[in-house]
């Protein structure tokens, strides 16, 4: 990726950081390497972040993006209360997530369905925006 491409990207995702800006706490669950940033410019909570202290959260995250079935993709966001679900090159999430979880990488993990069709998403999660840089779901309940 080029400078180019990354400053619009930052771009881009500074823009989906912006909307998730809220008076009250709202958890975002994004890639572990994305998080930081994008908690920095919506001043809300992550579930994974860059540093030691997020390995639990980078691991769930993993977990999430990897996940070939709603419930379990569904049990990482309700076990973290997030509000908020980022989906960006889920190809990219996916490898990643398949190495720190030590896994191959599934032919149609949910990141990848949730970037391609969204249409197809599941009731708990209601498509919210889009960007060059990637999607937006809330999530409608995670109880």
């Amino acid at each position: 990726m080029d400078r180019i491409q990354k400053r619009n990207e930052s771009v881009q995702l500074h823009d989906v950081a912006l909307d998730l800006q809220s008076a009250e706490q709202r958890a975002f669950l994004a890639q572990w390497w994305l998080s930081p940033q994008i908690a920095y410019w919506s001043r809300q909570p992550a579930v994974a972040g860059s540093s030691h202290e997020s390995l639990p959260g980078i691991a769930q995250s993993a977990r999430f993006f990897l996940s070939q079935d709603w419930q379990t993709a569904r049990q990482v966001l309700q076990n973290h209360s997030v509000t908020w679900l980022i989906i960006y090159d889920p190809e990219r999430a996916a490898e990643n997530s398949a190495a720190i979880l030590g896994l191959p990488t599934p032919q149609m993990p949910v990141c990848v369905i949730l970037d391609r069709t969204p249409s197809r998403a599941p009731p708990f999660l209601s498509f919210s925006a889009q960007t060059g840089a990637g999607k937006l779901y809330r999530v409608v309940s995670n109880r």
